[in-house]
C-alpha cells in the first residue's frame, strides 16, 4: 500500500475536539527514543551508528548466554539463541534500509517503530509461542536502543516532555499514563484497546485532549512521523491528510473554538432551567494544572477532587503536611465556593495503592475504596486531618468513595471524629461544620439510601461504578464494554431511589456532563451536577435551554420505562428540541 496517500482510521470517539500534527507511535514495554530529523548526508553514517549498537548488543547477548549456562546450564541459556537471531533479522534490517531515506530521521527512532510494528503483528498471531516472542523482541530492542550513545528515551509516563508537538498513538494507556502526559507537547491521543467509559477516558476529558480510542490495526497500521489528524467528535485517526482536508479541518478546527468560546462568556449566568429551576455546577478536578479552568469555565466550586493522583503521584504518599499545603491552595483559589474532597479510592484499574504479594482475581469487587482506607487508618486519618485543616481556608466537604453499607460509614465518621479531636488538642483550626458525604456507587447503598441519609449531609452518585456494579458489566473490558449503559432501568431506578432520600445530592460520574442524558438528570432531581471543566459551558447552555417540568415528565416516563434504549431516546429527544445546535 502506498502510504504517501491519504488514509483513514476509524474508532470510538472519547473526548471531543481536533489535533493536527505529527504521528508519535508508542510501543508497549519499550522506551521510546527520541526523533529528529536527518539530511540524506547523515545516512551513511546513521548506519554505521547502528551496526556499532548491533555489535555490542551482540557481544552483551554472548557474554549473558554464557553465564546463564554456566549457572543453570544449557537448556536455559538457550532462549538467548533468539535475541541473537533476531538482533539481525533479515526482514527488520531489509524494512530499516527502505525506511530510512524515507523518513529521514535518526536511525534509533526508525528501529524502534519498525520493530514495534512487528511486536504488535507477532501480538495478533494464533500461535501462542509466537505470541509469547514478544517479550524476548522487546529485550532485544531496547538493548539496542540503550546501546546507540544512551539516546533512548523515557516511559509512556515521561511522554512528550520537552519534545515536539505529537498526536500521540498507542496500543492502550493507563490512566496513569494518561495522567503525567505533557499537554504541552501532546495533542490528542489514540489507542487500540480501551472504552469510552475507562478512566483513561475520563481523564482526557477532563485534560480537554481529543482522543479516540478502540481503533482496529493501529499501531501496525500506522507509521512514527507521518502527519496526522485526530477527529474526536467522528472518531476518526487520517493518516496523511490532503491539502483539501487540512483546509476543512481547519476551518472546522476554528468554528468549534468560536463556538466553545462563545458558551465560556456565559460562565457567569447562572445555571437554571427556563422557568426557574436551579443546579448547581461544579468541576471534576484531578491536577493542580485545572485550579486556573476552575473559575474560567464558571464552575460553582469543585464537586468531585480525585485526591489519588495527587497522593499516589509518587513514589511514596505525601504527610499530612504536604497534603494539607496542597488541598488548601486548592480550597483558596475556589472560595467562596466549596471543594469536595473524595479520599483515596485506589485499586481496580486505577494506580495501585501498594505492592500487592497476591494478585486479586477481581479488583472491582476487591481491596479498594473506603476499603483500603479503613484497613490503613493511620494514612487514611492523615489524609483526613489534611483535609480538615484545610477547612479553615474555606468552604470544604469531605466523601468516601465505594461505601457498601452502614458498618463502613461508622467507621469512617468514627475515625473522622478521632481526627477532629487530635487537630482541637494541636490547637490547629478547622471548620467544625464541614459537610460530609458518601459515593454511591454500589447498589446496596443505593438501595440503603435512606438508612444512610440518616448519617451524612450529601449523596454523590458515581454513575460509572454504579452503572457496572448494577449490571455487572467491567467497563474496561473490551467484549462487554458495549453493554455498559448508564440508561438500564435498573440504574435509572436505583438513581431515583437515591435522590428521593432526603439529603442533597449530586451526579459526579461521566452522566453529570453527558448533554443527551441531561434532561433526565435534571427530571429525576439532581441537585448538583459535576463535571470536567470542558463540559460545564456545554452544560450549563443546555440547562437554560431546558424547561424542568418537561424534564420531570421525561423522568416520569424512564422510570416506567423496560429498557435502557427507550430511556436514552426519551432524554435525547428533549435535548435535541431544547438545544439542538449542541449537537451539530
Amino acid at each position: 500500500m502506498d502510504e504517501s496517500f491519504e488514509r483513514r482510521l476509524t474508532g470510538q470517539p472519547v473526548s471531543p475536539g481536533i489535533a493536527m500534527g505529527t504521528l508519535r507511535v508508542e510501543a508497549r514495554g519499550c522506551l521510546a527514543p527520541v526523533t529528529r530529523s536527518i539530511s540524506p548526508t547523515e545516512l551513511q553514517s546513521e548506519w554505521e551508528r547502528f551496526e556499532a549498537a548491533l555489535a555490542r548488543t551482540e557481544n552483551e547477548l554472548i557474554d549473558l548466554k554464557a553465564r546463564v549456562e554456566k549457572l543453570s546450564g544449557e537448556k536455559e541459556a538457550a532462549i538467548f539463541d533468539a535475541h541473537l537471531l533476531f538482533l539481525r533479522d533479515r526482514s527488520v534490517m531489509a524494512r530499516l534500509r527502505k525506511e530510512m531515506p524515507v523518513r529521514l530521521h535518526n536511525i534509533e527512532s526508525v528501529y524502534y517503530a519498525v520493530v514495534q510494528n512487528f511486536m504488535e503483528g507477532l501480538r495478533r498471531v494464533g500461535d501462542s509461542y509466537l505470541r509469547s516472542r514478544v517479550v524476548d523482541i522487546a529485550d532485544v530492542l531496547q538493548r539496542v536502543l540503550k546501546n546507540m550513545d544512551g539516546s533512548s528515551g523515557g516511559t509512556l509516563s515521561g511522554l512528550g516532555k520537552g519534545g515536539a508537538p505529537c498526536v500521540l498513538a498507542a496500543y492502550d494507556l493507563a490512566p496513569s499514563d494518561t495522567a503525567d502526559l505533557d499537554t504541552s507537547t501532546v495533542l490528542g491521543f489514540v489507542t487500540e484497546a480501551g472504552s469510552a467509559v475507562s478512566h483513561t477516558a475520563i481523564l482526557a476529558r477532563s485534560l480537554g485532549l481529543p482522543a479516540v480510542v478502540a481503533v482496529p490495526g493501529l499501531v501496525v497500521d500506522s507509521r512514527m512521523g507521518q502527519h496526522v489528524i485526530l477527529d474526536g467528535y467522528s472518531g476518526e485517526l487520517i493518516l496523511n491528510p490532503t491539502r483539501e482536508t487540512l483546509e476543512h479541518y481547519r476551518r472546522l478546527q476554528a468554528e468549534k473554538q468560536k463556538a466553545y468560546e462563545t458558551l465560556v462568556e456565559m460562565r457567569d449566568l447562572p445555571a437554571e432551567t427556563r422557568d426557574g429551576h436551579r443546579i448547581r455546577l461544579a468541576a471534576n478536578v484531578e491536577f493542580a494544572h485545572e485550579y486556573g479552568a476552575i473559575r474560567r469555565s464558571g464552575a460553582e466550586g469543585v464537586g468531585l477532587f480525585r485526591t489519588e493522583f495527587f497522593l499516589l503521584g509518587n513514589s511514596e504518599l505525601p504527610d499530612e503536611e504536604a497534603q494539607y499545603r496542597h488541598y488548601k491552595v486548592l480550597v483558596e483559589s475556589c472560595a467562596p465556593h466549596e471543594v469536595i474532597f473524595r479520599t483515596l479510592d485506589s485499586g481496580g484499574d486505577k494506580l495501585p495503592f501498594e505492592e500487592s504479594a497476591e494478585k486479586e482475581e477481581n479488583p472491582f469487587l476487591g481491596w479498594r475504596g473506603i476499603r483500603v482506607s479503613l484497613s490503613r487508618a493511620e494514612i487514611f486519618k492523615e489524609q483526613l486531618r489534611a483535609v480538615l485543616r484545610a477547612s479553615a481556608h474555606g468552604r470544604v466537604g469531605v466523601m468516601f468513595p465505594m461505601v457498601s453499607g452502614l458498618t463502613e460509614v461508622k467507621e469512617a465518621l468514627s475515625l473522622l471524629d478521632e481526627c477532629r479531636e487530635e487537630l482541637r488538642q494541636r490547637g490547629q483550626l478547622f471548620d467544625e461544620r464541614m459537610r460530609v458525604g458518601i459515593m454511591i456507587e454500589v447498589p446496596s447503598a443505593a438501595m440503603m439510601a435512606d438508612v444512610l441519609a440518616r448519617y451524612v449531609d450529601f449523596f454523590s452518585i458515581g454513575t460509572n461504578d454504579l452503572t457496572q456494579y448494577t449490571i455487572a458489566v467491567d467497563r474496561v473490558n473490551y467484549r462487554v464494554a458495549s453493554m455498559f449503559r448508564p440508561t438500564h432501568p435498573g440504574v435509572v431506578r436505583l438513581m431515583h431511589r437515591t435522590i428521593q432520600a432526603g439529603v442533597p445530592t449530586a451526579i459526579c460520574g461521566e452522566m453529570g456532563g453527558d448533554i443527551t442524558l441531561l434532561p433526565l438528570l435534571v427530571g429525576l432531581g439532581a441537585k448538583e451536577l459535576s463535571c470536567g471543566t470542558h463540559r460545564l459551558p456545554l452544560v450549563r447552555f443546555a440547562i437554560r435551554h431546558l424547561n424542568y417540568a418537561e424534564c420531570r415528565e421525561v423522568a416520569e416516563q424512564a422510570l416506567q420505562a423496560e429498557d435502557s434504549k427507550t430511556i436514552r431516546a426519551l432524554s435525547k429527544a428533549l435535548a435535541l428540541r431544547s438545544y439542538p445546535n449542541l449537537f451539530e
